[in-house]
């Protein structure tokens, strides 16, 4: 298990960003925000959220009323099981099911329903040979759109040329709230309302073109759900995540040979060339290099021996990236302890 926490997979080509340093993009396994009991390991995924027959009126009118849509907050919702879902399938510390012939109902709002009967989790679980049930108990949308207009100059055959330019803005805040039923126990391990929101601005000549160049109310609402989904599988989940780590590759011959070793993952052979750069009698190139080190330290999941060259970097060498990376890699040290905790 630990070398499986401490795994990480090169996944991106060199990035050069500056003369003097390039980056690789490598993903790491970061810490769900709660730990969710070991016993658990396969979940079933359900929707409550759509109202029961005859309760959904007033999101008809509401949908009505302000352009929303007809049920868009309906396929919104399956659209978040759909990120879930998706999240939690490359999950290394559960397995999800996705059941599509339960037909449970809610309020239809983001008004939290009664919780479900124990005798309906304990078959749904047993069904789907689950552990736990995680339940979308509520959905709801808001959408705030609007354009604005400004006047801006531009330079046409060597006079400044007055023009309006309009800008349209679409906002869709989610609310989604979620309970996790563990039958065994009989009791609600997580209840979690997801709040935020995501926008959209665009720019055009006229008002049309610039709320044409948006995305429609309806699929940037499927979008924002979908996100919603993914979000609550990172609070219950470890998940992998892509990340930028920065290396030099100039100062002196073995920092700019060190760079076609990291381009074919010959990690070893670079930290070969990094010590003899070490030697350097230019403080500024050794401080590089001990940088240099605390990378492929961390690539080789060895992050106390990381931590100790990206000090030196600092302290030795008056690197200042050093000392940032040095922080980054605390992080690290500390959630792979809650990693530990979490994939037991």
């Amino acid at each position: 298990m630990k070398s499986k926490i401490l795994n990480i997979v090169l996944i991106f080509a060199i990035t050069f960003f500056s003369c003097k340093t390039s980056s690789v993009s490598i993903q790491v396994l970061e810490p769900a925000d709660i730990n969710v009991p070991l016993n658990i390991k396969s979940l079933a995924a359900i929707n409550r959220s759509l109202p029961a027959k005859g309760e959904g009126f007033n999101n008809v009118i509401e949908g009505v009323v302000t352009g929303e849509g007809l049920f868009v907050d309906k396929d919104a919702s399956r659209r978040t099981i759909d990120g879930l879902g998706n999240a939690l399938t490359s999950s290394p510390r559960f397995t999800i099911k996705v059941p599509t012939n339960i037909d449970l109902k809610g309020t239809g709002t983001a008004e939290w329903p009664i919780p479900i009967e124990w005798s309906q989790i304990e078959k749904i679980c047993k069904d789907n040979s689950a552990d736990a049930l995680l339940v979308l108990e509520t959905f709801d949308s808001n959408a705030s759109h609007n354009v604005t207009s400004k006047t801006n100059t531009k330079t046409v055959d060597g006079k400044q040329v007055s023009y309006l330019e309009f800008y349209a803005h679409l906002g869709i805040a989610i609310n989604a709230g979620w309970r996790i039923y563990e039958p065994k126990q009989k009791r609600i391990i997580d209840q979690n309302v997801y709040v935020d929101a995501m926008n959209w601005d665009q720019k055009g000549t006229t008002e049309k073109e610039a709320i044409g160049h948006l995305p429609s109310q309806r699929n940037a609402t499927m979008d924002a759900g979908y996100f919603a989904g993914q979000q609550y599988a990172k609070r219950i989940s470890p998940t992998w995540v892509n990340v930028s780590r920065m290396y030099y590759i100039k100062g002196n011959d073995a920092l700019k040979n060190a760079k076609l070793k990291v381009r074919v993952n010959k990690w070893n052979d670079a930290a070969e060339l990094w010590q003899n750069a070490l030697k350097d009698p230019n403080q500024k190139v050794a401080g590089r290099a001990a940088y240099n080190l605390a990378l492929a330290s961390e690539m080789d999941g060895k992050l106390d021996i990381a931590i100790e060259w990206a000090k030196k970097s600092y302290s030795d060498y008056g690197n200042k990236a050093g000392r940032s990376y040095t922080n980054v890699l605390y992080k690290r040290l500390n959630d792979q302890e809650k990693l530990k905790q979490q994939m037991q």
